[in-house]
């Protein structure tokens, strides 16, 4: 529907008067007929008004309008023209016209506007995009027009009021079109063979003097998507490990949730959501992490078989699971000298057989060993001789160290027992305790050699025992 006929049907009585002026000598006489009637009643009224003619143009379209009213209002009434609220005309309702004076209406639209990302809806009466946009400028530093896409409306604003050129921007292209004055946005899009889908959105707007469509695809509808719940963590005490020590005891495993949302995306970008429900998959699962509590000192670190100097540092155990521990092993950072000055004479036997193991020279420094031998050796009822082969044999062999170890057959304890671990069968602490040691020694010299001197004797005779 063109403009023309848009004006028809909002001011029907316009055009009833243009066809009576211009077309059929049948009008022109009957309108002489009414001329002159209406002059004697004016006569026989003393009524004081003269006949004029002027032109109403009416949003461009032009025509001859006679009147015995001369002023505005009159030449709007005697066309049937009425006037919405906020519809411009010219000169003033009230003011009085003269034969060939020109009334000019234009009649206002609401649009939409987008002005620096709000809606808003103005009314203007430009005659085209380029003008409206134009006018709008002021109100913000980025103004668009929502192209009405609608074919029910009687006419749709024309882009630009003089032949330019008009770029069409569609995802990342874009295109430019020469616009005819009059033509709209559809038929610039229809034009560049842009197919529309029934949600897109389109907009005019202009920048550094240049007119553009854009074109936004937009897609509705409802979706599923999952969620996960992060899990909670707990954390226990332990002296197993030192005080900053933590290991994972037990990994946590995130829960997962469903959720049933509607969305709107505007060229991918999600611009709506709304929830409409949700339901929960699995349950998350709480992680456990120990915390040490164990005092942390060189000769602790020592005892555990960790270099005194050694730093926390985040890994994993030998199992995957997670841990900030003391990870350098004894004698990597510090010297043998340095471990040696720090264990001093009062360490545990943990913390002297550890250094013994790391290489480091020490000496036991607690009960003298032979002191516990002779009760174990009058226990097996064997005399102060066997005593004395006793005490021969293994001042050989270790010196009565309980933390000697030969480095070369890997040979250790007061008897040399080898491997080191046969001597668990007389005790766990057989690594530290010398009465563990000699117990397992007096055992093994018993069962082969029978005595202390037999062992003794042998030692003489081969070098061994």
């Amino acid at each position: 529907m063109d403009e023309i006929e848009h004006i028809k049907q909002r001011f029907p009585h316009l055009f009833m008067l243009s066809s009576r002026i211009q077309y059929g000598a049948r009008t022109i006489r009957l309108a002489a007929i009414a001329a002159a009637t209406a002059v004697i009643g004016t006569a026989c009224l003393n009524i004081a008004f003269a006949r004029t003619e002027v032109t109403l143009e009416v949003d461009g379209v032009t025509m001859p309008v006679t009147t015995w009213q001369p002023t505005t209002a009159g030449v709007l009434a005697a066309a049937g023209v009425e006037l919405a609220e906020r519809d411009l005309v010219q000169p003033a309702l009230t003011q009085s016209l003269k034969n060939n004076d020109a009334v000019v209406v234009r009649t206002s639209h609401p649009y939409t506007l987008n002005i620096d990302g709000r809606e808003r809806t103005v009314w203007s009466t430009a005659s085209s995009a380029e003008y409206l946009l134009a006018e709008s400028s002021a109100q913000g530093t980025s103004v668009s027009i929502a192209a009405d896409r609608s074919y029910t409306r009687p006419t749709l604003i024309p882009l630009v009021s003089s032949r330019r050129p008009v770029q069409v921007r569609l995802d990342s292209s874009v295109t430019t079109v020469i616009a005819q004055p009059g033509v709209d946005a559809r038929s610039i899009l229809a034009a560049s063979g842009v197919a529309l889908a029934p949600n897109d959105r389109v907009r005019v707007a202009s920048e550094k003097n240049d007119i553009f469509i854009r074109v936004e695809r937009v897609e509705r509808g409802e979706i599923t998507r999952n969620h996960e719940v992060p899990f909670t963590v707990v954390e226990k005490e332990t002296d197993t490990l030192f005080a900053g020590e933590q290991v994972v005891e037990t990994a946590g495993v995130n829960g997962v949730y469903e959720q049933r949302v509607w969305r709107e995306t505007i060229d991918g970008r999600q611009s709506h959501v709304a929830v409409l429900g949700e339901k929960t998959l699995t349950e998350p699962t709480e992680e456990v992490v120990l915390k040490g509590t164990k005092e942390v000192t060189p000769q602790a670190l020592v005892a555990a078989g960790i270099d005194p100097k050694a730093s926390l540092e985040e890994g994993t155990e030998t199992d995957g699971r997670r841990s900030v521990r003391y990870r350098a092993k004894l004698g990597t950072i510090s010297t043998k000298q340095e471990i040696k000055d720090l264990i001093g004479d009062k360490a545990s036997p943990e913390t002297v057989a550890a250094a013994m193991a790391a290489g480091v020279p020490l000496t036991y420094s607690g009960e003298d060993p032979r002191t516990l031998a002779q009760a174990q050796v009058n226990a097996r009822g064997w005399d102060d001789s066997q005593f004395q082969c006793l005490v021969v044999l293994w001042d050989r062999e270790s010196h009565w160290n309980p933390y000697a170890e030969n480095s070369s057959s890997g040979a250790y304890g007061i008897p040399q027992s080898l491997p080191g671990s046969k001597m668990a069968s007389a005790g766990e602490d057989w690594r530290t305790n010398p009465s563990t040691q000699i117990k397992w020694g007096l055992g093994y010299i018993a069962g082969r050699y029978g005595t202390p001197c037999g062992a003794l004797g042998h030692s003489n005779s081969v070098g061994w025992y």
